[in-house]
């Protein structure tokens, strides 16, 4: 767990992106009160919502206890394709994805467009690989 959180953002953008795909699901923080874990994005002058999302409960669990966010929040999983499915949403409502971020805080914050384009890639290269 610890190497893979020490990888620079963009590689764990990639292993975020196969992990959720080989599995079908991402992971969120969310609280029955406030509904899910939203960061704020300090590089956006806009200062829009960012949804923290992990490829597995383990990560997500790992984030949510060093942030000191475990006694609201818990770990929950999202459909892949529902998560797909929100990005629509998220695009026209000017929401974030910030992904798999580290107990400092540290992620790739994607737009919801580039987000949906790169898992659905990586969903018509997985079902390739399946097929040869």
């Amino acid at each position: 767990m610890e190497e893979i959180l020490a990888k620079k953002p963009e590689k764990r953008y990639s292993y975020f992106i196969r992990t959720v795909v080989e599995f079908e699901e991402v992971w969120g923080l969310a609280d029955q009160d406030e509904g899910w874990l939203m960061l704020e994005d300090d590089e956006d002058t806009n200062a829009s919502d960012v949804l923290a999302v992990f490829p597995s409960r383990d990560f997500a669990e790992h984030f949510s206890k060093a942030g000191g966010f475990d006694d609201e929040f818990k770990p929950e999983p999202i459909d892949l394709y529902e998560f797909i499915d929100w990005m629509n949403d998220f695009e026209e409502d000017g929401v974030t994805v910030g992904v798999f971020p580290t107990p400092s805080f540290e992620c790739a914050v994607m737009h919801p467009h580039k987000m949906a384009e790169d898992l659905n890639q990586e969903i018509e290269k997985q079902d390739g690989d399946q097929k040869e």
